[in-house]
C-alpha cells in the first residue's frame, strides 16, 4: 500500500511540475509520456499482478459504471492521447 501510495504522489508531483516548466519541458514531458504509452502494450504483457495495477494507477485516475460498463477516467496528460489532439484548422473526419 505504502509503494503504491509513493507512486501516486510521485504521479502527482510530476503533473504539478510539469505545469510550472516552460514550453521546451513541456515537449519533452510530451515526448516521454508518448514514449511510455507506446511501450505500455509489451509492458502490459510481461507484467504481473502487481505491476499491471500500476500501469493502470498510472494512466487512469477513476473508474465509473454506466449502465453495464466500467468507464475509466483518464489521467493528464494521457487524456489526449485518448481523445486526440483538438485542432481548430482541423477537418474532423475528412481525409
Amino acid at each position: 500500500m505504502m509503494t503504491e501510495l509513493r507512486d501516486r504522489i510521485a504521479a502527482f508531483s510530476t503533473h504539478r511540475d510539469a505545469t510550472d516548466r516552460g514550453r521546451e519541458e513541456q515537449a519533452d514531458l510530451a515526448l516521454r509520456t508518448f514514449e511510455f504509452s507506446q511501450s505500455m502494450t509489451e509492458k502490459w504483457l510481461t507484467a504481473d499482478s502487481a505491476e499491471k495495477h500500476k500501469l493502470v494507477a498510472i494512466v487512469v485516475l477513476n473508474f465509473s459504471l454506466e449502465a453495464e460498463s466500467l468507464v475509466p477516467t483518464v489521467r493528464k496528460p494521457f487524456d489526449m492521447l485518448v481523445e486526440g489532439l483538438k485542432v481548430p484548422s482541423s477537418r474532423g473526419d475528412k481525409i
